[in-house]
């Protein structure tokens, strides 16, 4: 299981890398694969999340400027966010706070699926219209 962990860790480190959202991932394989309950899933994935943005904070502050002004602002509202997201969290049944994810999970990614659908169906009418 050791090798199955290790192989999920680099694949799902290289999509978050990405963009991709490795941490949904992480969370879906957690309690699938490794049967770990909801909270503690979620848990691991804001661990693995602060090692993820350390890296991703490193290469920005390396190759770019960062706006700080905005980067407090947002992190003193995202900090009240998660006081408050992690309360309703542990107020809430764990079987629904899955349900919710899952659905969350699947909203978004029908919403990716419809948009590249669409970017494809115009990328085709645009070629089909360049070879009349």
């Amino acid at each position: 299981m050791v090798i199955l962990d290790f192989v999920a860790a680099v694949l799902l480190g290289a999509l978050s890398g990405m963009g991709i959202g490795g941490g949904g991932l992480l969370v879906i394989y957690l309690t699938l694969v490794r049967s770990v309950d909801q909270i503690s899933a979620q848990g691991l994935n804001l661990f693995f999340f602060i090692f993820a943005s350390a890296a991703a904070l490193f290469v920005h502050l390396t190759k770019r400027h960062i706006p700080f002004g905005i980067l407090f602002f947002c992190s003193a509202f995202g900090m009240v966010a998660a006081y408050f997201g992690a309360a309703a969290a542990n107020a809430v049944d764990p079987a629904l706070v899955r349900k919710l994810f899952g659905g969350m999970l699947m909203i978004a990614g029908g919403i990716a699926l419809l948009r590249n659908v669409s970017a494809w169906r115009r990328t085709k009418a645009e070629r089909n219209g360049k070879k009349s």
